[in-house]
C-alpha cells in the first residue's frame, strides 16, 4: 500500500478548506471555502488579487475569447463559437468574501469585515476593461510582513461547454481552475523581480497557470450515480438523504485542485509497486550516474486510479503500463514521485478537456482502436504524467516561462518513450481503423534527391515507418523558428504556432543539444539537481542556467544566449573540398647563389614516378546560420585515415589544410549531431567522388514507393 504522506513544506502559503456541490441539471457549482494565506515576504501588502478563470468564457469581450478569434481557430474552438444558446457560456461569481478576525493562539473567529463590495476587476496585461478574469480587493488594513489572514468565500461557478481544459460534455464534467484562486505574491528578488508585487495575469488563450503551494481539504457533493476523481487522496465517502454522495479529498504540497465527475466512468485501481518495477541493477546504475546514495534513488509505491470511458476498457493495460513507465523513469531520473495517489481521467473522444495536467490528477485520451505499435495512448499519457514533475513539483510561472514546464517535459517525455518503447509506427486512419502506413507526402524531403531523410527509411506504403523521438518536432520548429525569441510571455508570441514551437519543440531540441555538449551523465545530474533544488518553489530560467553552470563546472552562458534569448538558426556546412598534388619545386629558386629553374613538367614527372606522393587538401567549413556554437569536424582520407578537428564556430568560416600522402575523401561537420537544432543536416557533409550506388538505391525505393501509392489508391477506389 502507498506510504503515509509527510509534508515537505514547513510553512504553506495557502490552505484551502472547501466544500462544493455540483448541480448537473443547471451546470452549476455552489461552493464555499476558508482560505488561510501567509505573507512570506518582508513587504507590507495592501491588497489581494484573485484569478477568476471561468470568466474567460463569459462573453466575447474577454481577453481569452478575443485572442482565440484572432488566431487560427482549431476545429473544436470554431464549433464552440458557432454553437447557439446560453449553455455554452461559463462564469464564476464571488458572492461573498469576508475577512475573519484573528484571535489569540493564531486562530480565527467569526467574520469581522465584509470585503464583498471592495471587489474590482483589473486587467494588468492589456487595456481590455471588459475582461473579468482578475479581481483586486483593497484591504481595510494591510497585511504585515510574515502576517497571516483568513478569508471566508462563497462563490458560484457555471461550467462552460467544454473548452480549453474545463467544462462539460453531456454528463461528463471536468472542474479545473473552477474556484476563485488567489494569485502569487512575489518578493523583490524572486524570479528576478525588481520590487515586490502580485503576479496575477489575465487568462489568455496561449497561457496556463501559476499558484502557490499549500494544502487542499475539499468536500465534493454529486449525484450518487456519479463516479468522482480528484486531486489528492480520498479520505471519506458518505451518502446523503437527498440522493447525493459527498467525497472528502485532502492533499498537501500542491498548488491547485481539480476534479471530475461522470456516471459513465469505469474506475480501475492498481498499485505501482516500485520493488517489482525497478531492478536492483537499475538502482545501482542510477546511483552511480547521479552520484547519490542508493536510498536516495529508491522510489515509493503509488495508488493509480484510472477513470475510463466505457468504450476504452480495452486500452486499460496500455494506460497503466505507460503510467508505470512514467513513475519509474521520471522517479529514477528526477526523484521519487512524492504523493500517495495519481488519478488519470480518460476523456471522451476529441474532448477539449484533453489533455491536461493538475497536481496528482491528469486527463488523457485515446481511441477505441489504437494502433498496436503506435504511440497512442502511451506518448500523451507519459507526457501528461511528466507534468507532475515539470509544473507540479517545480512550480514555474506558466504565464511567463512556459518552456520551463512544456519544454522540459517534451525533452523528458521523449527520453522515457525512447527508453521504454523505442520508436513507434506511424498509422493512417480509415473510417477509424488504424492502418500501419505513413503519409509519405508529409515526409520532409532533402535538399537534393540522394541525401537521405535522416533515419526515415523508405519502403512499402503499408509498412512501419518511424520518426525517431529525438528528432520529433524539427519540422514545426524550422517552420516557425524565426517568429519569436524563446524567452517571451505566453500571450506575446506571434500566434499559437509560435507559442507551441517555443514552449515545446524548440526547448526539447535545445535540451537535447545541451545534453550533447555536457554528456548524458552530466545532463542527468543537472536535471536531478534542478528538480530537487526547486521542488515546491518557483524557479526562473536563470535559476536553471545557474544549475547547469554549477553542476557541469562550465560556463554555458554562451549556449543559452544563442538558443534561449534569440531566434537565430544553426546551420553549419562543409561547402568545398579541394586536393592538389604537391609537386615540389616549380619556378626559380636560389641555390648556392645561383637561380635555378625547375620546370613544371619535370616536377609532375617526378611526382608520378615517386613511390611516396604528397597532396595538399583544403576543407572549407562555413557557418551559414546566425547561431555561433562549437562544433566538431571529421575528415576522412582515401586510404582510411581520419582527422578529427574542433572549431569554435565564431567566425563565418574556417579552413582545415592538410599535407598528406592521400587526398581527402569526405568531411562532415557535427558528425555526432550534437546540434539537434541544426536547420539543415543535408549540407553537413560532402564527398569528393560521386557514388552512383546511392542514386540507384533511391531510384529503386522511389519506384517501389510509387507502385505502393498507386496500389493504395486502387485499393480504396
Amino acid at each position: 500500500a502507498p506510504q503515509t504522506y509527510k509534508s515537505h513544506i514547513e510553512h504553506p502559503i495557502v490552505q484551502y478548506k472547501m466544500s462544493a456541490r455540483l448541480d448537473p441539471e443547471k451546470k452549476i457549482i455552489r461552493g464555499h471555502y476558508t482560505l488561510t494565506w501567509w505573507n512570506h515576504t518582508e513587504d507590507t501588502i495592501p491588497d489581494l488579487y484573485f484569478h477568476l478563470y471561468w470568466n474567460a468564457f463569459k462573453n466575447m469581450d474577454s481577453t481569452f475569447l478575443r485572442e482565440m478569434v484572432v488566431r487560427n481557430l482549431w476545429g473544436g474552438e470554431k464549433r464552440w463559437l458557432d454553437r447557439p444558446g446560453r449553455d455554452k457560456w461559463g462564469w464564476v461569481d464571488v458572492n461573498k468574501i469576508q475577512l475573519l478576525a484573528p484571535q489569540e493562539g493564531g486562530k480565527f473567529a467569526a467574520p469581522s469585515t465584509d470585503l464583498t463590495k471592495l471587489q474590482t476587476f483589473v486587467h494588468p496585461d492589456d487595456d481590455n476593461a471588459q475582461d473579468e478574469t482578475v479581481e483586486r480587493i483593497e484591504l481595510p488594513q494591510p497585511i504585515p510582513p510574515h502576517g497571516t489572514i483568513e478569508l471566508a468565500v462563497d462563490f458560484t461557478a457555471k461550467l462552460p461547454r467544454a473548452l480549453a481544459r474545463a467544462g462539460y460534455e453531456g454528463n461528463y464534467y471536468l472542474m479545473a481552475q473552477w474556484f476563485p484562486k488567489i494569485g502569487v505574491y512575489e518578493a523583490a528578488g524572486e524570479r528576478g523581480r525588481v520590487q515586490g508585487g502580485w503576479n496575477c495575469h489575465q487568462y489568455h488563450t496561449n497561457t496556463e497557470f501559476y499558484a502557490d503551494y499549500g494544502s487542499y481539504d475539499v468536500d465534493l457533493t454529486v449525484p450518487s450515480n456519479f463516479v468522482v476523481g480528484a486531486t489528492g487522496l480520498q479520505l471519506d465517502k458518505h451518502a446523503n438523504p437527498d440522493g447525493t454522495t459527498t467525497y472528502h479529498y485532502y492533499q498537501q504540497d500542491v498548488h491547485d485542485f481539480a476534479w471530475t465527475a461522470s456516471p459513465r466512468f469505469h474506475k480501475l485501481t492498481r498499485t505501482f509497486d516500485w520493488n517489482k518495477e525497478v531492478s536492483a541493477e537499475e538502482i545501482v546504475k542510477w546511483s552511480k550516474i547521479l552520484q547519490l546514495p542508493a536510498e536516495d534513488v529508491a522510489l515509493r509505491n503509488v495508488e493509480v486510479n484510472l477513470l475510463l470511458e466505457p468504450d476504452h476498457l480495452n486500452v486499460a493495460d496500455r494506460y497503466f503500463r505507460a503510467l508505470f513507465n512514467g513513475l519509474k523513469y521520471f522517479g529514477l531520473w528526477y526523484g521519487k514521485y512524492p504523493y500517495n495517489t495519481l488519478t488519470v481521467v480518460d476523456v471522451p473522444r476529441d474532448s477539449a478537456t484533453c489533455c491536461m495536467e493538475y497536481p496528482t490528477f491528469i486527463t488523457v485520451g485515446t481511441s477505441f482502436w489504437p494502433g498496436k505499435y503506435s504511440d497512442s495512448p502511451e506518448e500523451v499519457t507519459v507526457h501528461e504524467f511528466g507534468h507532475q514533475f515539470w509544473y507540479g513539483l517545480v512550480g514555474n510561472n506558466e504565464f511567463e516561462e512556459s518552456w520551463l514546464d512544456e519544454g522540459f517535459n517534451t525533452y523528458s517525455t521523449g527520453k522515457v518513450v525512447e527508453t521504454a518503447y523505442g520508436n513507434p509506427c506511424n498509422y493512417e486512419r480509415i473510417f477509424g481503423m488504424p492502418v500501419q502506413a505513413f503519409p509519405w507526402l508529409r515526409v520532409t524531403l532533402p535538399d537534393f534527391p540522394f541525401a537521405g531523410v535522416g533515419k526515415i527509411g523508405l519502403g512499402p506504403y503499408f509498412s512501419c515507418v518511424t520518426v525517431p523521438e529525438r528528432t520529433s518536432g524539427r519540422r514545426d520548429y524550422l517552420d516557425n523558428a524565426k517568429d519569436d525569441d524563446l524567452v517571451r510571455n505566453g500571450w506575446q508570441y506571434m500566434n499559437g504556432a509560435s507559442y507551441s514551437v517555443n514552449s515545446y519543440d524548440r526547448v526539447g531540441l535545445t535540451l537535447r543539444t545541451l545534453e550533447s555538449y555536457l554528456g548524458e551523465d552530466v545532463m542527468a545530474r543537472v536535471m536531478r539537481t534542478y528538480q530537487e533544488r526547486w521542488r515546491y518553489r518557483h524557479p526562473s530560467t536563470q535559476d536553471f542556467i545557474n544549475v547547469v553552470n554549477e553542476v557541469s563546472g562550465r560556463d554555458m552562458n554562451w549556449f543559452f544566449k544563442q538558443f534561449f534569448y534569440n531566434s537565430d538558426l544553426a546551420d553549419y556546412a562543409v561547402t568545398s573540398i579541394h586536393s592538389e598534388p604537391v609537386y615540389g619545386k616549380i619556378g626559380l629558386y636560389d641555390e648556392a647563389g645561383v637561380k635555378i629553374f625547375h620546370s613544371a613538367e619535370a616536377a609532375r614527372e617526378a611526382f608520378e614516378k615517386s613511390p611516396v606522393k604528397t597532396y595538399r587538401s583544403t576543407v572549407l567549413v562555413r557557418r551559414l546560420g546566425e547561431v555561433q556554437a562549437p562544433v566538431n569536424v571529421v575528415v576522412h582520407f582515401e586510404h582510411g585515415a581520419v582527422a578529427r578537428e574542433h572549431w569554435d564556430g565564431q567566425y563565418r568560416w574556417t579552413k582545415f589544410v592538410y599535407e598528406r600522402p592521400d587526398k581527402v575523401a569526405s568531411a562532415e561537420v557535427d558528425p555526432e549531431r550534437r546540434l539537434a537544432l541544426e536547420a539543415n543536416f543535408t549540407n553537413n557533409s560532402l564527398v569528393t567522388k560521386q557514388d552512383n550506388r546511392g542514386a540507384a538505391k533511391w531510384y529503386v525505393r522511389w519506384i517501389f514507393w510509387l507502385e505502393n501509392l498507386f496500389f493504395a489508391a486502387s485499393f480504396f477506389s
